[in-house]
């Protein structure tokens, strides 16, 4: 039985010891703590790892394609650019060029999606303060398997736990509390109070598909309560979308329901978030480019 190596109650041993000789040990809480079940991931996310999450991404975009990008990335730097796009072409195949020949060497500076690197080292090693992550990329791109896989790290890391939530399925948890729409879910009768504790006190919180958020403006006011008390406790959280935050507010409100609170301190928030965008980096630059 192993426990977490900075919890401070048991120092990675994963079990507690009395102090009378007498008494049996006993498991830390911390033991159970890091568990997939426990942080609430769903089954079919349960076994995700940075690791295998990495291993799928290859097989999704395969070395031939990679190296066909950077292929076509050499004559784009001739061409009229921005110089910001020029820049960060420049730098991937900088980084992907083996100085003695010439060649492509090292491929994953052009395969990682944008902000990858960034939300790995922050979830293994927490060298940056960051309150809130932003994940965003079309169906089947790994959205909520990566978001499980970094709440399982930072628990591992920490020993401090987390919550995975559907942001759907709590949507209508949050639904069953009110009088006029309650459900014989709410057997117990919990109140939205009640709902909301574990997601206002978890140590680190993933909100997976803001943006699938129920429009009944007394959840979108209970999501957005959540958000800023998160902000100020300066818990991290991180949230999974389709799109990124500029581009749900262009649709409206029927896609973005935040955006009936008519708060802009809100938003500049969520559009301040360190973005994560699960596309190879060096095809999104291609694309804005027209390459």
């Amino acid at each position: 039985m192993k426990g977490h190596a900075h919890c401070p109650h048991c120092h990675g041993r994963g079990v507690l010891l009395d102090p009378d000789p007498l008494s049996p040990a006993r498991p830390c809480t911390c033991v159970k703590e890091g568990h997939s079940e426990d942080l609430g991931i769903p089954a079919r996310y349960q076994a995700a790892t940075l690791e295998s999450f990495w291993e799928w991404w290859k097989l999704q975009h395969p070395r031939e394609a990679i190296l066909h990008q950077l292929d076509t990335a050499r004559p784009l730097l001739e061409h009229e650019a921005t110089p910001e796009l020029a820049a960060k072409l420049d730098l991937i195949l900088f980084k992907c060029t083996d100085k003695a020949t010439g060649g492509w060497k090292d491929l994953k500076p052009a395969q990682e999606p944008e902000g990858y690197r960034a939300l790995f080292t922050w979830t293994k090693r927490d060298r940056d303060a960051v309150d809130l992550w932003w994940l965003d990329g079309p169906p089947g791109s790994g959205r909520s398997t990566l978001a499980a896989a970094v709440l399982k790290a930072y628990s591992d890391r920490t020993g401090e736990g987390g919550k995975f939530v559907s942001v759907r399925a709590f949507s209508q948890e949050l639904k069953d509390v009110y009088y006029d729409t309650r459900s014989f879910t709410n057997r117990d009768f919990q109140s939205e109070r009640d709902r909301m504790e574990p997601l206002l006190r978890a140590p680190f919180l993933v909100l997976d598909d803001l943006d699938r958020m129920d429009s009944d403006i007394r959840v979108v006011r209970a999501f957005a309560q959540l958000l800023d008390h998160r902000y100020a406790e300066e818990r991290p959280t991180l949230v999974t979308a389709g799109r990124w935050v500029t581009g749900l507010q262009s649709l409206g409100v029927d896609s973005f329901p935040l955006l009936r609170l008519d708060d802009p301190n809100l938003l500049r928030r969520l559009g301040l978030a360190r973005r994560v965008v699960l596309r190879p980096m060096l095809e999104r630059l291609l694309d804005a480019m027209g390459g």
